[in-house]
């Protein structure tokens, strides 16, 4: 599988509001808008690799 890297810019404001998005969605919303389980999960395995790349960056919500 091919790997690849994702840079992007947003203000804090943006970045906060999106980190507390990954921390509310479940897996639920994932496999509702997927077409497949498989892709559900590749969805949600997506999503928190964004967020720790928030995290990362000091947008981390508890």
């Amino acid at each position: 599988m091919r790997t690849v890297k994702i840079t992007s810019y947003m203000n804090a404001d943006q970045a906060e509001a999106l980190a507390q998005f990954f921390k509310r969605i479940g897996f639920s919303e994932f496999k509702q808008l997927a077409v497949s389980i498989d892709e559900a999960y590749l969805m949600q395995e997506g999503a928190l690799k964004v967020a720790d790349g928030l995290a990362d960056n000091g947008f981390a919500p508890r």
